[in-house]
């Protein structure tokens, strides 16, 4: 099992955007520290997230579900979580699973920030 850390700070061009970095492995064994901040997020009424998946060499299904599984709350409440910095392989299976239809993916934190 590898390791797994999760940051988050305020998007410093627009305060009401939080960005999460994610470093690691996004498996069955790591997913609930991710699912734990995904809803310390919403309890604060923090709906604008940008995930920047620059330092993620993987996601585990356990690690889609969740993400399939707030969007439609997030989005419901005005907000939205886009995606950015997505590595080759995982980017793969972004695309086998067709979640580009479902998340916009940019290259960089800015871009995403300036979409909300």
């Amino acid at each position: 099992m590898g390791t797994f850390t999760l940051n988050s700070e305020k998007a410093s061009s627009n305060e009401t955007v939080r960005v999460i970095y994610l470093n690691g492995v996004l498996d069955m064994n790591t997913v609930i520290d991710f699912e734990k901040k995904l809803k310390e997020l919403r309890s604060d009424g923090q709906y604008k997230v940008v995930l920047n998946l620059k330092d993620v060499t993987h996601i585990s299904s356990a690690g889609y579900g969740v993400l399939m599984s707030v969007i439609k709350d997030f989005r419901r409440n005005r907000g939205d979580i886009k995606i950015t910095h997505v590595r080759s392989e995982v980017y793969e299976d972004f695309e086998l699973l067709e979640l580009p239809g479902l998340f916009r993916i940019f290259k960089t934190d800015q871009e995403a920030v300036n979409d909300f």
